[in-house]
């Protein structure tokens, strides 16, 4: 992970990834995850294609990539990338 990881709240959008990470009910985490997808989301909308924040997006990416695996390994989704 990127430097950012060390400072948790560094960008807004990460308190709501960090709330995330701790929840341990697997329906609320359901919906923090959907929550943190949706704010990353947004994020990168209003990014663009501004290339001055690059610190930011590789956070951005960091924090989706661990939404993923939270998806895939306590929520069990399936492995869209199985062959």
């Amino acid at each position: 992970m990127t430097d950012s990881a060390s400072h948790p709240e560094r960008f807004e959008w990460q308190r709501i990834v960090q709330e995330t990470l701790v929840e341990s009910d697997p329906e609320k985490l359901r919906s923090k995850i959907s929550e943190a997808e949706s704010v990353i989301f947004e994020r990168l909308q209003f990014l663009g294609h501004d290339s001055g924040r690059t610190e930011e997006r590789d956070a951005l990416k960091d924090a989706s990539n661990v939404l993923l695996t939270l998806k895939k390994e306590v929520l069990k989704f399936p492995d869209w990338r199985s062959e």
